[in-house]
C-alpha cells in the first residue's frame, strides 16, 4: 500500500493486480513474503467472535502455546505472525512468511464464537482478504458450527500458497 496519494495522471499508469476470489477448497500463489490478512465479519449480537492464527507443523499440530497468535498473544514466532488489529467486525494479521520457522508447514486462520453463544449461520458476512488481491468469502448460510478454519497459508515446493478452507467444527476451539 502507498502512504501517499497520487494524482489522476499517475493513477491511470499504476498496475493493478488482478483479483483472485477463492471458493472453499481453492488455492492460489502468494506473491509477497509479507502479506497482510484482513478478516471482516458482521458482528453477532450477544456473541464474541475470536480470530486466531495457528502455526502448524507437518503433522498439522501446534508445537505449543507459542504457535498460537490471538488477542491474548499478539505476536508469535519472533514476530513473524502478528495480530495487529482486533475490533468487532475486523481483525488484521501481518505475516512475514520468509521469517517463519522452517518446522512450520502451515499458518491456519481460524474463527470461533466465544462460549458457543451463536452459530456461524448468524454471521451473514465473513470474508478473508490477503494482500495481492486475494479474496475468500466464507459461505455461512445454514452453518451450525461454532468454530471455523477460514483459510491457510501453506508451503508447497518451496513457495507459499493460500487456500480458502471454510471448514466448520461444532464445539468451539477444542475440535480445531
Amino acid at each position: 500500500q502507498r502512504s501517499h496519494s497520487t494524482g489522476p495522471e499517475q493513477r491511470s499508469r499504476q498496475c493493478v493486480a488482478p483479483m483472485s476470489t477463492l471458493t472453499p477448497g481453492a488455492n492460489t500463489a502468494v506473491t509477497t513474503g509479507t502479506p497482510s490478512v484482513t478478516i471482516t465479519y458482521t458482528p453477532v449480537p450477544g456473541a464474541d467472535l475470536d480470530v486466531s492464527a495457528f502455526l502448524l507443523n507437518e503433522s498439522g499440530k501446534v508445537r505449543g502455546d507459542n504457535d498460537m497468535c490471538f488477542f491474548g498473544q499478539q505476536s508469535v514466532n519472533n514476530g513473524a505472525v502478528k495480530l495487529v488489529e482486533s475490533a468487532p467486525g475486523r481483525s488484521v494479521f501481518s505475516l512475514n512468511l520468509d521469517a517463519i520457522d522452517a518446522a512450520i508447514d502451515k499458518v491456519a486462520l481460524t474463527a470461533t464464537i466465544y462460549e458457543n453463544k451463536a452459530r456461524f449461520d448468524a454471521c451473514p458476512q465473513l470474508n478473508v482478504s490477503v494482500t495481492g488481491g486475494i479474496e475468500a468469502p466464507i459461505p455461512t448460510v445454514g452453518m451450525q458450527e461454532t468454530a471455523l478454519i477460514l483459510g491457510e497459508f501453506y508451503r508447497r515446493q518451496g513457495a507459499w500458497k493460500f487456500r480458502c478452507v471454510a471448514q466448520g467444527f461444532a464445539g468451539g476451539l477444542a475440535p480445531l
